[in-house]
């Protein structure tokens, strides 16, 4: 049994196994999928697996920063993110108030309904120009939609560019030891 105010987080039960929720709750794969007329799509099973074994049912949607694509956050993901940006930005300088606001601006809350579906805004499908067929890119704690269209590859890096940067991001630093005198 625990101390007395022991804070144990929040619990998954996935698989029959509970794991703390950032263990589990991760999004992995490049999944195709149709969208009908209304701007339904079926969320793919993994992620909807995932999202239910944590009790996530509130996911926030908005576009991406840097890529014409959308991006689902579950709502806890996405509240750690607003409260960290919120203890990064002073409330009192005009331009990080407008960096903000920016950010928040363009996001709706999204549901998965009883069939497994998500509703996408209309205003969303077109600023990521997708039209009939979009792809799900799991991208850990995130979902990425992008268009399916032909023409249209991801944004990856070539094999070189990706082993060099993956070098150089898990390159061990040197570790800082105390100075002989």
């Amino acid at each position: 049994m625990g101390q007395s105010g022991e804070k144990w987080g929040i619990l998954c039960n996935f698989e029959g196994k509970f794991y703390h929720k950032d263990v589990r709750m991760r999004f992995l794969g490049n999944i195709e999928a149709k969208i009908d007329s209304k701007g339904r799509a079926f969320l793919p099973a993994q992620f909807r697996k995932s999202l239910m074994a944590c009790g996530e049912t509130d996911l926030v949607l908005r576009q991406d920063i840097f890529e014409n694509t959308l991006v689902i956050y579950p709502q806890s993901v996405w509240n750690t993110l607003i409260d960290e940006m919120r203890s990064r930005l002073s409330r009192w300088d005009r331009r990080q108030q407008m960096v903000y606001r920016t950010f928040v601006s363009g996001v709706t809350s999204i549901a998965i309904d009883g069939s497994g579906r998500i509703l996408i805004p209309k205003n969303f499908l077109q600023a990521a120009d997708i039209d009939q067929s979009l792809r799900f890119v799991g991208m850990g704690d995130t979902i990425e939609i992008w268009t399916n269209k032909p023409d249209e590859e991801l944004p990856l890096l070539n094999k070189e560019d990706f082993g060099a940067a993956l070098e150089k991001l898990m390159k061990p630093r040197p570790s800082s030891s105390p100075t002989e005198e």
